[in-house]
């Protein structure tokens, strides 16, 4: 009995290691299955909240180990807010970056993304505006949007103008001129809506004279120390034109009362804005865009080849800054981009146009998205580059200055003097120069 009991001791003693080390093998996987991640995103646009979190949902019910936070800071704080996050020592692990200069800013904390399946059919033109100044990919394009004016058919109509058959800046003229004789008949409180009291509006409106000089090289415009003048001449015409024909008094003019009051109800002709507006105008009325809506280019060549600026105003980027979270956060990314049901919400809820290769036109629910691809992809295409101005340009330099021109404040010859002057000074002094 007592040689039996040894046998037994020793039997233990030299299996019980390999049973629990089968154990432990056995829950292994388990354990990694259970261990939940939390990432955050921080994303500045406002207006399509809602339809992030719905994805989020939608992925969270198919990766339940996996948490996406959602924080949200627009209207012109998100940089300030980001900022904030950063400092504090609670960087994101997915941002949502406003163009180079804000890239820049992150650029140590930024991961390299070449290899992510989502940036494979980025538009090739927009990844420059991904990168840092070592042409290294760090943020993938939002979506495509267009610049221009967007009109209302039905007044054009009402006024019988085609506007497919303007073709340059004179013709264009001539029918600012035709609907302003019949503004009464019309109802018409201005052919313009232009919102003047909205910086960032009359920014995105100087890319239209800014832009062609880059040929779609958003580094190099983001490192010139100039504000190019080569389409001056135009710039001083539409300014001019919008001081005579916009809706008075125009610095009260407010961008959310543009489109929903001014534009939707048939009060103007047109204002300067883009394909952005779609969510807002067929939420007040369903198929409004579709019957009603269209946009037209600024005209700036003369030779009947100006089409729309395409872009992408906003990358998202990754974080470095949890290792932890990295997978995670690529692959929620991955599978934003990739996923049918993820596009399906990007593109019929928030009525983004994406920009990427070989995408199925067909699956864009309104004209104006279809043409805006098509622009976009056209070998012609041009890319606006005020997401490029240094930081404080908009809103301290360029918007108050032309604010100013509008209402007879100031000259040109001073308008263009304070642009040049202090665009080079910010541009000095934040590439540490």
């Amino acid at each position: 009995m007592r040689k039996l009991k040894c046998l037994l001791i020793l039997l233990l003693v030299i299996v019980t290691p390999f049973l629990l080390s089968a154990c432990k093998s056995a829950e292994s996987p388990n354990s990694t299955q259970d261990k939940k991640v939390t990432i955050n995103f921080f994303n500045q646009k406002p207006e399509i909240t809602t339809q992030y979190q719905k994805l989020i949902k939608m992925y969270e019910k198919k990766h339940p180990n996996v948490s996406v936070q959602l924080t949200t800071s627009g209207q012109g704080g998100g940089a300030a807010a980001l900022q904030s996050k950063f400092s504090s020592g609670e960087a994101p692990d997915i941002i949502m970056l406003g163009g180079l200069p804000e890239i820049d800013r992150y650029k140590e904390h930024l991961l390299t993304l070449k290899n992510m399946s989502a940036t494979k059919n980025t538009l090739p033109r927009l990844i420059s505006g991904g990168m840092t100044e070592k042409h290294r990919l760090v943020g993938i394009p939002v979506d495509l949007e267009a610049y221009g004016w967007v009109i209302n058919k039905e007044v054009f109509q009402k006024a019988g103008i085609d506007p497919n058959r303007i073709h340059n800046y004179a013709e264009f003229v001539s029918a600012v001129q035709k609907i302003d004789a019949q503004k009464d008949k019309l109802r018409l409180q201005g052919v313009f809506g232009f919102n003047g009291a909205d910086t960032n509006s009359i920014t995105s409106m100087s890319a239209q004279f800014t832009s062609d000089y880059y040929k779609n090289d958003q580094v190099k415009a983001f490192d010139s120390k100039k504000f190019p003048w080569t389409k001056e001449e135009r710039m001083k015409q539409y300014l001019q034109l919008v001081k005579q024909y916009s809706v008075k008094p125009i610095l009260s003019v407010k961008y959310d009362e543009s489109i929903q009051d001014l534009l939707f109800n048939g009060k103007v002709a047109m204002i300067p804005q883009g394909n952005w507006v779609i969510p807002t105008l067929d939420g007040l009325q369903k198929g409004w865009v579709q019957q009603k809506m269209e946009m037209l280019p600024y005209y700036v060549k003369d030779d009947g080849s100006d089409e729309l600026l395409t872009g992408s105003s906003w990358y998202l980027g990754l974080t470095k800054d949890h290792p932890s979270h990295e997978k995670a956060a690529k692959d929620f990314i991955n599978w934003m981009y990739n996923s049918k049901e993820a596009q399906d919400v990007i593109i019929n809820e928030m009525r983004f146009v994406p920009a990427t290769k070989d995408f199925d036109i067909k699956r864009l629910s309104d004209d104006v998205s279809k043409e805006i691809y098509e622009v976009g992809i056209s070998k012609d295409a041009v890319t606006p580059i005020h997401k490029q101005y240094p930081n404080g340009f908009a809103n301290e330099v360029i918007g108050p200055i032309v604010q100013r021109y509008l209402v007879g404040k100031t000259t040109w010859e001073n308008l263009k003097k304070v642009i040049s002057n202090q665009y080079k000074q910010l541009k000095t002094v934040q590439s540490g120069q």
